[in-house]
């Protein structure tokens, strides 16, 4: 009984994994079409209403995706520094290097996903803020962990779609 059920585990998370890695492919994949049909020079651009420019939301929702998905879920260290991902600048190649490290992350981290990763655990919230919610002392699971940075990445394409906007507007 206990091996069966310990399969049964294993698919759950299996299949879980799963789902997560679709959901994380497609809003990323989202995210990376507005940034690819954005010139170079509206990279760096920060609308008048906003604080972030289009690559300081990429490059932040990035460095929190290799955070919470990679380091705290994966155990795959990060030098991660948030303060830094706030007034950078850069080109499309350094947002595609910095996605083709997290998207490695990710994988790897999903690839991993075990029956663990469903039950609550203690989180190291020393590199990160949580947008949404809060950790109880006997911690988040590992699927919770996930789906907040997937929520984080959702809500920092909604900004980007509007400052695509603007810029088309302002630059027409």
């Amino acid at each position: 009984m206990k091996n069966k059920q310990s399969n049964m585990l294993s698919s759950t998370s299996t299949e879980v994994a799963q789902d997560l890695q679709v959901i994380a492919d497609g809003l990323l994949e989202d995210i990376f079409k507005i940034i690819r049909r954005m010139p170079a020079e509206a990279l760096n651009w920060t609308p008048p209403q906003m604080n972030n420019s289009p690559y300081v939301l990429v490059n932040h929702l990035l460095g929190s995706a290799g955070y919470w998905i990679g380091d705290v879920v994966g155990g795959i260290a990060s030098d991660r520094v948030r303060a830094n991902e706030f007034g950078a600048q850069g080109t499309h190649e350094d947002l595609e290097k910095l996605l083709a490290d997290t998207r490695d992350k990710i994988n790897l981290t999903l690839e991993r996903v075990s029956e663990k990763d469903l039950l609550p655990r203690p989180i190291d919230l020393s590199h990160g803020v949580l947008c949404w919610g809060d950790v109880p002392p006997e911690g988040r699971t590992s699927v919770w962990v996930i789906v907040h940075d997937l929520c984080h990445i959702a809500y920092t394409y909604g900004q980007l779609e509007r400052i695509s906007k603007l810029w088309d507007i302002q630059h027409a």
